[in-house]
């Protein structure tokens, strides 16, 4: 077990963002040969203290060495729910992250927008399959969060975006009109 201690960033609305945190996990020794098989469990845990659990929850993503495949796994439990659980899946698990919004989150405040919007084109960007259903829900929620944290867009000053998420979709096409 390890306590670490990421770094933040202040919001406009002096709310703290915690930012992403890079953990390396290596094996010492050797697994018997007649131990091993292809899929080695192994048990990942990252909890926040109960105080803090009504407004965050950890995303852990999981790159393997050998093989650069990407997996997703929420922990949104422990303390939280009755039990503690985690939900995996590959990289296009569709998953919705960033629902439900916190208590706390503000509608008339266009920070709280903008970190919806930064926190959906993330998990957009998970996704290696941009044709499916969840991807074109997920497009349409980032561009009314975006526009909800940029209201002169496409006029104005705006926030960048990835250029991976097009401008489209029937809300921002008649926006940008």
């Amino acid at each position: 077990t390890s306590i670490l201690y990421p770094d933040t960033l202040q919001a406009e609305s002096e709310d703290i963002l915690l930012q992403p945190l890079s953990v390396s996990v290596w094996f010492s020794g050797a697994v018997p040969r007649h131990l091993a098989h292809p899929n080695i469990p192994i048990k990942i845990s990252v909890s926040l203290n109960e105080e803090y659990q009504l407004f965050t929850v950890p995303v852990i993503e999981v790159e393997s060495q050998h093989s650069r495949e990407s997996y997703r796994f929420n922990n949104v439990s422990c303390g939280q729910y009755e039990h503690c659980s985690m939900s995996g899946g590959e990289s296009d698990d569709a998953s919705i992250t960033f629902l439900p919004l916190p208590s706390t989150f503000d509608h008339m405040d266009p920070d709280h927008w903008a970190r919806l919007s930064g926190t959906i084109q993330s998990w957009l960007l998970t996704f290696t399959d941009a044709v499916t259903p969840e991807w074109t829900w997920g497009r349409d929620a980032f561009w009314y969060a975006f526009v909800a944290a940029n209201p002169d867009f496409p006029n104005g000053k705006w926030a960048f975006w990835d250029p991976r998420i097009p401008l489209e979709g029937q809300f921002i096409e008649e926006w940008v009109e």
